[in-house]
């Protein structure tokens, strides 16, 4: 592929097979809807002194499901589309006790990804001062 061409199959355009996506575009359009984004930043947040003493569940796992239900205000269905979107993309895990299941973020994937846009980052900017250098 040629500088200038790039290949984006968007969520609607399916021509031919589908291939399995590259992690960091994964787990970059699971962030790019505002919802997740809430999500990871409650998961990030929580538990806080009103999930700690909450007599419905515990939080030695990591957050409950219902805390994240209340905190967004969304219906239960679109808060577990969002979290499984999340989980695909390896940035959340959840953990079932019983009949609750609790989530918490992973950090090295958050970190890994963060290290990718740096590097990107980097690359652009030397990219940069080589131009005006010229």
């Amino acid at each position: 592929m040629s500088v200038g061409q790039f290949a984006y199959e968007g969520p609607f355009r399916h021509n031919g097979p589908v291939k399995r996506k590259d992690l960091t575009q994964g787990r970059l359009e699971a962030l790019a809807h505002p919802a997740r984004v809430a999500m990871v930043r409650l998961l990030a947040e929580l538990p806080d002194e009103h999930t700690l003493r909450d007599p419905r569940c515990g939080t030695a796992y990591g957050v409950c499901f219902c805390h994240l239900k209340e905190r967004t205000g969304l219906s239960a269905p679109t808060v577990s589309h969002h979290l499984r979107i999340l989980r695909e993309a390896g940035l959340v895990e959840g953990v079932r006790v019983g009949r609750w299941t609790y989530y918490r973020l992973r950090p090295g994937a958050l970190e890994a990804l963060a290290q990718e846009l740096l590097s990107l980052a980097r690359q652009a900017r030397r990219a940069l001062e080589e131009e005006r250098a010229v």
